[in-house]
């Protein structure tokens, strides 16, 4: 693989690892890191890359790392979007995510809905519906079978209709 491969690889999915990163941390800082951190390790593995699972490949690369982080981090205090938003940081990434979510109800019940799934469910709905992959690339993401990212996707569905009509 040449070194333009890789640049090319970087901006087709540097936004979107963002983005999926955003969603999962709600810290644009951490996502903005953790992003960088993703395609040092695909640099670091780039002889093993096969350029048919580019997709797939980084978000279980971003998968894991968000898991390593969690593990490493389970006692450190988190910050909420609100406050965020509230001392003025600005991404650097999607800043019209960031927007969207500050003006629009609608988008910001979602948001804070998805928040309260489950780690498992969260994962399918952003992938599913944020990221906009299909059911089989989230299955090679999370190592599950189609099937059981469609039931997946069916509960989280259902607890979100719960959550955002209690609300």
């Amino acid at each position: 693989m040449r070194d333009q491969d890789f640049d090319e690889l970087y901006l087709q999915f540097s936004d979107k690892i963002y983005k999926y990163f955003y969603w999962q941390t709600h810290d644009p800082y951490l996502a903005e890191d953790f992003t960088g951190e993703v395609f040092v390790r695909v640099w670091k593995n780039w002889k093993r890359f096969k350029p048919d699972f580019s997709q797939a490949w980084l978000y279980r690369i971003a998968r894991n790392f968000l898991i390593d982080y969690w593990r490493k981090n389970k006692y450190r205090k988190e910050t909420s979007l609100e406050t965020t938003v509230e001392t003025g940081i600005e991404p650097s990434y999607d800043e019209d995510l960031i927007g969207k979510i500050q003006t629009d109800n609608k988008i910001k019940q979602l948001y804070d809905a998805i928040s309260l799934l489950p780690e498992n469910l969260k994962e399918v709905v952003v992938l599913r519906f944020i990221e906009e992959l299909s059911a089989k690339e989230v299955g090679e993401i999370l190592n599950l079978t189609e099937v059981n990212v469609r039931v997946l996707q069916h509960r989280a569905l259902q607890k979100l209709r719960e959550v955002i009509k209690y609300e």
